[in-house]
């Protein structure tokens, strides 16, 4: 109960139950500290639960994870490897005690369910396979069970390789449970310890991880108001201390960055991005400075926001036109802000704009220069778009579309 209190009063996530019991299992005796953290973080009270020799001790031990728990408490289970494996089998069979259990995610088990398999409505389920590298691609054993006139046979296990999925998530889609692939990485990956970590799998796991454990325990997250936070600082209040509360901090959070990835400017841990807000950003704003918000998409640990900004030129602004001195023209462009949070707090955020118009609509390129090479070819002018790219953005049929393409 008081971890609940503690949620709730931070303003950020609350449950509707109150004792979010999370247990995370996997062969070792000891588990990857920064996952555990991350767990923890997140307002869940974790347990590891080591698989050992696994075996029926272990299989009794995952039967018996709630009978300690009261009425309208449930748990969830991350595991990992082997243990993913077992866990996958024990808990999709019928007789198994699961109405505690509100989500099941298993990272890269050796194997998992008949792909026809339908898990019980009472608890949500997500797996995590690796797809493997270039000449060492990776499979799984799909565990089927054969059924004769209601009568199940002996289990057979048959290795499939694992296929990339469909569209860029690697969704499984001949799959009735939801599984996804991750291109280009091995087991492991989402283990900080281990040599086969890759940052950016772990990334979009965790993310599609922890929404389905909220989900299962019915949290609800707000992110909005730490953001809005940090945007009022960072655009009107410029108040450094009240905008560095706003990121990830303590000894084993991850390190905070902001990455403005056209000019490459930002900072990558707390003392940086003190130094680039208060030298570099909050006193290189002109008074022209504008912003409208178009568009905000609010995930389970991000959020994308679409923004309009406009401003003139008057002074040096090191974030968007480093080195550059004021050339008092007017620039509208629109930014694409990606925000990654850790535990209600911004972890990162990664801004993209066209840098190609701003520097077009400040003088310092001109769509007329074309590469003598390129004129031979018959292109006349860069395909580059000013301030009409922007306003198009605001209203679509302000501008004319397609006027670069000749035969259009």
């Amino acid at each position: 109960m008081a971890l609940q209190y503690l949620a709730d009063r931070n303003g950020w996530l609350s449950f509707k139950h109150s004792t979010p019991m999370l247990y995370i299992t996997a062969e070792d005796d000891d588990f990857d500290v920064q996952t555990m953290k991350a767990w923890r973080d997140e307002g869940f009270i974790v347990e590891y639960i080591p698989m050992g020799k696994g075996g029926k001790q272990y299989v009794q031990t995952l039967h018996h994870l709630g009978d300690r728990m009261g009425i309208g408490e449930r748990y969830a289970v991350v595991a990992f490897g082997d243990a993913a494996s077992i866990c996958l089998d024990v808990f999709s069979e019928p007789k198994t005690a699961t109405s505690k259990l509100c989500s099941l995610i298993a990272y890269y088990p050796s194997s998992i369910p008949d792909t026809r398999h339908r898990f019980t409505a009472s608890f949500r389920v997500l797996v995590h396979l690796a797809e493997g590298t270039t000449g060492n691609e990776s499979t799984v054993g799909v565990t089927r069970r054969p059924e004769v006139l209601g009568i199940q046979g002996k289990r057979r296990t048959v290795q499939k390789r694992i296929t990339p999925g469909i569209g860029a998530g690697g969704l499984q889609d001949k799959i009735v449970y939801p599984v996804f692939t991750y291109e280009g990485v091995e087991p492991g990956f989402a283990e900080h310890d281990l040599d086969e970590y890759d940052s950016v799998a772990d990334a979009i796991a965790w993310s599609r991880s922890l929404s389905m454990v909220r989900r299962g325990f019915g949290a609800e997250v707000d992110l909005e108001r730490t953001w809005e936070e940090n945007e009022e600082q960072k655009y009107r209040g410029k108040n450094i201390e009240k905008l560095m509360e706003t990121y990830a901090s303590g000894p084993d959070s991850p390190t905070p960055f902001v990455n403005f990835t056209p000019t490459m400017t930002g900072g990558h841990s707390l003392p940086e991005l003190r130094r680039f807000y208060k030298d570099y950003f909050l006193r290189a704003a002109p008074p022209s400075l504008h912003m409208r918000l178009i568009s905000r998409t609010i995930g389970v640990d991000r959020i994308v926001d679409e923004l309009y900004i406009q401003f003139k030129h008057t002074c040096q602004m090191p974030w968007i036109l480093p080195g550059i001195s004021p050339t008092n023209q007017k620039v509208e462009i629109v930014v694409v802000s990606i925000v990654a949070f850790r535990a209600g707090k911004v972890w990162c955020e990664r801004v993209y704009w066209d840098q190609a118009s701003v520097l077009f609509q400040v003088g310092l390129l001109d769509p007329d220069e074309v590469p003598e090479e390129f004129k031979k070819q018959g292109l006349e002018m860069l395909p580059v778009s000013g301030s009409e790219a922007a306003r198009k953005v605001m209203d679509v049929q302000s501008e004319e579309g397609n006027d670069m393409i000749d035969d259009w």
